[in-house]
């Protein structure tokens, strides 16, 4: 009886060399040296963007309430820190002459009432519609500056400013921007307030040219 005895043809051997290894991370690393900064850039840019779109919001509900409740509402930016934050509260305030009394029972239902108003406007009695932190929204790093350096607004029952209890400045400008993002790199935003009109705009560009530009 006849053995046959096969022979085994081998293949090329799976897997990688250690050199091929080191060229893969090496093209790993350079493309990832690249990316992360641009990547950290657009995070940071996106607070920025949800600061500015929350306080617009907070604008718009402030003006909206104040024509539904037919009474004057303010758009108040509470923040203590400097700069400061994203914060915002909307509440029924008591209008200039209307003294220290409080809000009407169901003026703004199920809402708390406060005494400890806006800086400026002290001891009058308001109840707050609406509060919003920047925490809340992980927009913490966004900065906000005001250039006449007001806090607050009052939105008539037409919609339209009017001027604050105290007659201090009105909100007319809002500028948000982060410094966590490279200049280079930066989308700052602003919020614009004009009589009835509140717009977000992108100072970068020319509104001119782009209806999203400000000026």
């Amino acid at each position: 009886m006849t053995m046959r005895t096969g022979c085994r043809l081998s293949g090329p051997e799976n897997g990688f060399s250690l050199i091929e290894l080191c060229v893969v991370l090496a093209i790993v690393a350079i493309l990832y040296s690249q990316a992360a900064p641009a990547f950290s850039a657009w995070v940071q840019n996106a607070q920025i963007r949800t600061a500015t779109e929350s306080i617009q919001s907070g604008l718009q509900l402030a003006r909206s309430e104040a024509i539904r409740r037919n009474r004057s509402v303010i758009f108040w930016l509470t923040s203590t820190a400097n700069p400061a934050t994203a914060d915002w509260l909307v509440g029924c305030a008591s209008p200039a002459g209307g003294g220290t009394q409080p809000e009407a029972q169901g003026d703004c239902p199920g809402t708390a009432v406060s005494t400890a108003g806006p800086p400026a406007v002290d001891g009058v009695n308001f109840n707050w519609i609406q509060r919003q932190a920047a925490s809340d929204q992980q927009t913490a790093n966004a900065q906000l500056l005001m250039p006449n350096g007001a806090t607050f607004v009052t939105f008539s029952s037409l919609g339209m400013v009017i001027p604050n209890v105290d007659g201090s400045a009105s909100i007319s400008e809002i500028d948000v921007s982060n410094p966590l993002v490279p200049t280079q790199l930066a989308r700052p935003l602003k919020v614009l307030v004009a009589g009835g009109q509140i717009r977000m705009c992108d100072p970068a560009l020319a509104l001119a040219s782009d209806p999203r530009g400000c000026t």
